[in-house]
């Protein structure tokens, strides 16, 4: 039942979490590898002539149940709150990555995809794509490597799979451990009173006395509280919490990006940037290393800038804990709404319904309809029914808000079931968050940053649920990682637009709408967090690029501080140093668990493509369902066709212009 979807009997197949146990998993993992290993043997060993459908089709289909399993169970691991789960963690990773290896480094079954491949001509256009994805995925596993490389290789990824979940369950570690205690309510003073609740509710989940207070991390460097707390030493405090909490994984992130390295190096190429890169939109590390350059200098010197106001308003030298909060002052000035202010207005309940799933409506057409009658793969998760305007069912969507003990860090999007004609399957995406849960009976308020983060990470669900291709191996996102946060960044554009801000932007208690003349400062149609969050976003983009661009053989030691400080000083981020990375070498869950590693750039590659995007949008009319029905077309296809062909008849232009990023920043 665990490993079978489509005859579970649950709505839309959804894994039956209900009947789900710990104990299952383990025992249906062995089960599934070996069947699957039984049919990828028996398509290698074929002897009747490869074809599409013998030989690529037959790969491709023989994946599903353990895609099943897997998907559960990351989605239920990464959930937190169950001990046993996290104890398999790493045994789960690593006889997956057993079993990977022996599929695509399997040279009987490559050299079938090969003679595939040279009739792809004759295939239509979906079926010549998956035959072009499966040889070039065998292609960089190393499947046509000597044995003696292939063996070396496999060492090299279990390994690497071992690292990858002991450094997040570190990470999981450190943000409990580095959460900061205080004793009396006195050092909060500036937050929100439904947040000293929740610090208070904190120590007592932590076993703290009453009178106590625990402010948990989130997984950025910045900490949301730095623009609220009045304390200057308080705040101080907080980021060096922060800041340290990563350092019993530092020389963990040194050991990823070595074996990384090696991987890269037995696959023929000279560091692991070369080897990211080569099947992204940015195809190159030169290409990634012009964008940084191009980016950095006008970053800086609207950085250096915005310090020297923020300097005259504190008449003080501006620290790395002081910026959110003068920040935060100086927004407010000439009439704008104070940080609390706004939060009154921005209710959790109506942000998801009168905003992201009223977006999708006005877009799309789509409706969202609550299923309490299904299980979900956590008890605090909320299912949705997704259909379109004919009241056809397009999918289920899931989303989990708030933070708890053993949760993963941040806010991501992750796929339950892809949708593929050729198996049947409807979509299935959850949506997952860190926000501070409210006391009882109490509304979650958000601040301006927290509206955009869902607005961002429904994109990447939409983009998910309007999938519209034939195999598992294109549904959507299915497009290179430098590409695939463009969808999700023209969506948060609409996060403060006029019209869905009427709908969802009132007062929590009386419903009064936001006030007009406040609707400026929230910087409508403009990209949130200002200079300082893309300074912080390039710092921790360059990290991950130092590490990456180092060859194997390296001499120098793999040294995190001497790495990080080589790495900012490079592109000049070291002249303003109160703008730390937003992830360091510690807490970098993207990179060095995450499938992000060499590839934390993507976030400025694609903005600039996403930046195009929306400005065409906005010159056919913006928020309609016109413009909804352009970007359908580029969000059903999945990796079924070419990102920058789609973008290209989108917007008309070959190449993303940068003008309308650097307008968008403010730059």
């Amino acid at each position: 039942m665990l490993t079978t979807p489509g005859v579970t009997g649950t709505p839309y197949g959804i894994q039956p979490f209900a009947a789900i146990r710990p104990e299952h998993y383990l025992p249906a993992l062995e089960a599934v590898l070996s069947q699957r290993e039984a049919r990828v043997r028996a398509i290698a060993q074929n002897p009747d002539p490869p074809g599409f459908a013998n030989t690529v089709e037959a790969l491709e289909l023989s994946g599903g149940q353990l895609q099943y399993l897997h998907d559960a169970f990351t989605h239920q691991v990464t959930a937190g709150g169950c001990a046993e789960l996290a104890a398999v963690e790493q045994d789960f990773a690593v006889r997956l990555s057993r079993h990977e290896g022996r599929i695509v480094r399997n040279r009987q079954l490559a050299t079938r995809i090969e003679a595939v491949y040279a009739q792809r001509g004759e295939l239509d256009a979906q079926p010549a794509a998956l035959v072009e994805f499966w040889r070039r995925r065998l292609h960089r596993a190393g499947a046509m490597l000597d044995s003696v490389t292939a063996r070396e290789l496999g060492a090299v990824n279990r390994e690497l799979s071992r690292a990858c979940a002991a450094y997040r369950q570190e990470l999981i570690r450190g943000a409990e451990k580095h959460a900061l205690l205080l004793e009396d309510a006195d050092a909060l003073h500036g937050l929100p009173a439904d947040q000293v609740a929740a610090a208070a509710r904190a120590a007592r989940r932590s076993g703290q006395s009453a009178g106590r207070y625990v402010l948990s991390l989130v997984s950025s460097t910045s900490q949301p509280a730095l623009a609220q707390l009045t304390d200057r030493a308080m705040r101080r405090s907080l980021l060096e919490h922060a800041l340290q909490r990563g350092a019993d994984n530092e020389d963990r992130a040194g050991q990823i990006a070595r074996l990384r390295a090696r991987q890269a190096r037995l696959l023929g190429h000279a560091t692991f940037a070369a080897y990211a890169t080569q099947e992204q939109t940015a195809a190159s590390p030169e290409a990634v290393e012009d964008m940084f350059h191009r980016l950095a200098a006008p970053l800086i010197r609207a950085a250096a800038e915005e310090r020297r106001r923020l300097e005259a308003a504190a008449a003080h030298r501006i620290e790395a804990w002081d910026w959110a909060y003068y920040t935060a002052r100086t927004t407010g000035d000439g009439g704008g709404p104070a940080p609390q202010e706004l939060r009154e207005y921005f209710a959790l309940d109506a942000v998801l319904a009168d905003g992201l799933f009223d977006s999708a409506r006005l877009l799309y057409g789509l409706t969202f309809t609550e299923r309490a009658d299904i299980t979900a793969h956590h008890p605090a998760a909320r299912i949705f029914e997704v259909t379109d305007k004919h009241d056809r069912p397009i999918g289920l969507y899931l989303i989990d808000t708030y933070a708890r003990q053993g949760k993963r860090g941040g806010a991501w999007t992750g796929i339950l079931r892809p949708q593929a004609h050729a198996t049947g399957a409807r979509p299935i995406v959850v949506n997952t968050f860190n926000l501070t849960a409210p006391g009882p009976g109490q509304p979650c308020l958000l601040n301006p940053a927290e509206v955009v983060t869902l607005f961002h990470e429904f994109g990447h669900a939409l983009h998910a649920l309007l999938s519209d291709v034939s195999y598992p191996a294109h549904s959507a996102p299915g497009v290179p990682r430098d590409f695939s946060e463009a969808p999700a960044q023209v969506h948060e554009t609409w996060a403060f637009h006029p019209t869905l801000l009427a709908r969802y932007a009132r007062h929590h208690a009386t419903r009064r709408p936001l006030p007009d003349e406040w609707i400026k400062h929230l910087g409508a149609g403009q990209a949130p967090g200002g200079v300082h969050m893309l300074v912080e976003i390039l710092g921790a983009a360059v990290v991950d690029w130092a590490w990456h661009t180092r060859p194997a053989d390296a001499r120098d030691a793999w040294d995190a501080a001497a790495i990080e400080e080589q790495a900012v000083a490079r592109w000049g981020l070291d002249t303003v140093p109160e703008i730390p990375p937003r992830y360091r070498s510690g807490y970098f869950d993207h990179v060095f668990h995450g499938p992000y590693g060499a590839g934390f750039y993507a976030y400025l590659w694609s903005e600039i493509i996403a930046a195009d995007i929306a400005d065409t949008l906005d010159q056919h009319g913006g928020l309609t369902r016109e413009n909804g029905e352009r970007l359908r077309r580029l969000l059903c296809a999945g990796g079924a066709r070419d990102a920058m062909a789609m973008f290209t008849e989108l917007t008309g232009h070959d190449q993303p212009r940068i003008e309308p990023f650097l307008r968008r920043r403010g730059l």
